[in-house]
């Protein structure tokens, strides 16, 4: 399963892309934090779901369509009333969320049950690509050789998904100044 900078870079390229205008533009008397509010929501959005590390039930409800459904929702209730367009900003959060399984299921898992239960809770199968595209990260970060292991599977994610994200801002100008 890939990094959680594979997943920031994924998260930050497909939100920016679906956003709303509004997400992409800030008032000129806002901080000069603020122009990233938005890329780093995307990015944070992306990675969230590894939350269930935590809790040990990783690759499970998290890493499903109901989650993003969820996380759809609250984002639009935390919105409502906040954004011009709370319905768009909440899909691209969402869709942001929802790369975090997509990655997942393009990965490498060595830990069973393979997978992840990508359609929860319409099934509560797991779910793993034949061909994986990303290499695992491994949690066993007292072991040296784990160490380039890992270097080497954050090399290629950031290889394959640098790209994207580039493609997102090229197409997708950044912070426009509202008057």
């Amino acid at each position: 399963m890939p990094s959680p900078i594979g997943h920031a870079l994924a998260g930050f390229a497909v939100g920016w892309v679906v956003s709303p205008p509004e997400c992409r533009s800030v008032r000129p008397w806002a901080s000069r934090l603020a122009p990233w509010r938005w890329p780093l929501a995307f990015a944070g959005a992306g990675m969230v779901a590894d939350v269930d590390l935590l809790v040990g039930l990783h690759s499970q409800y998290t890493h499903s369509v109901g989650a993003v459904a969820i996380i759809f929702g609250l984002s639009w209730l935390a919105l409502r009333g906040r954004a011009t367009r709370p319905v768009a900003a909440a899909l691209a959060l969402a869709v942001s969320y929802g790369s975090h399984i997509l990655l997942d299921f393009l990965g490498s898992d060595t830990a069973p049950p393979l997978g992840i239960m990508a359609l929860w809770p319409l099934s509560d199968q797991f779910y793993l690509s034949p061909v994986p595209l990303f290499m695992g990260i491994s949690r066993r970060y007292w072991l040296a050789a784990i160490w380039m292991q890992n270097a080497v599977s954050v090399a290629r994610e950031v290889f394959v998904l640098l790209p994207l994200a580039a493609v997102a801002l090229w197409f997708r100008p950044g912070v426009r100044s509202e008057t």
